[in-house]
Order: structure tokens, then sequence, then C-alpha cells
């Protein structure tokens, strides 16, 4: 089982329990850690690559922490787990990192599964746009 320990190395990265679907989705194979693969044009992130949104650059909510996990490989846009006072919340946010001010906060998704749904939308354009050449 070696994708299992692949699995249990990733998860040692973030200082919770991540979502199942995030899991359900790295143990069946349908997301790739790195740009072009599976999910174009989001990827998931290896394990030297996650990182916590909040050291890298200031943030206002102070009682939020932003986790990275995937990056949308045409721009800078981060989707992040976020805790509030330490505890996972349900949500996934994403950030379009970079910018002078550190980065800014795009949209906020309800849950894993609607920021999952969101990545097929963004692969369907994808598709459409690279068709049209």
């Amino acid at each position: 089982m070696m994708i299992q320990k692949q699995l249990s190395f990733l998860l040692s990265k973030f200082p919770f329990s991540v979502p199942v679907g995030y899991k359900w989705i790295i143990m069946q194979s349908l997301a790739g850690f790195e740009p072009n693969s599976a999910l174009q044009p989001w990827y998931f992130l290896p394990y030297e690559e996650i990182f916590l949104v909040n050291e890298r650059w200031p943030f206002i909510e102070e009682h939020t922490q932003l986790y990275s996990f995937a990056r949308r490989q045409d721009c800078d846009d981060l989707a992040c787990f976020s805790l509030i006072d330490g505890i996972l919340q349900p949500n996934v946010v994403v950030v379009h990192a970079w910018t002078p001010e550190g980065f800014e906060v795009s949209v906020r998704f309800k849950s894993f599964w609607d920021w999952l749904r969101n990545v097929v939308n963004d692969i369907e354009d994808w598709v459409e746009m690279y068709d049209k050449c």
C-alpha cells in the first residue's frame, strides 16, 4: 500500500484532520501533484509546497489560519483549508497570492465538495479554451 504511506506523509504536513473528500480524491488517484495533471488547471500541492499562508503574508483576521493545499497553474490562486481558533472549518478559501499586499481572499466555498464542483467548471472552461486553439 504505497499510496497509504504517501498519503500519511502528506497529511503529516497539516496539524489537523483534513476533510475526508481531500483524502478520498488522493486515494482514488483523481488529482495530481504537479501542473498539467488530472484536475488541470488545478493541482494538489506536494508536501514541500504546502504552507500556512498567514506565516508567509500578514492577515487581518488574526484568529484565522489558512493552509494551502491546491494551486491553479495559470495564476496565483491557492485553495486553502481554514482554521478559526485552531478548529478546522468546513469551508475552502481561495486566495489570490503574491499580490503587493501578500494575498487577497477571492472566494469562499461552503465545503471541500463545493470547491471541487467549481474545479470541474474550471476544467470545462480550460478544455473549451484549448479546443479553440
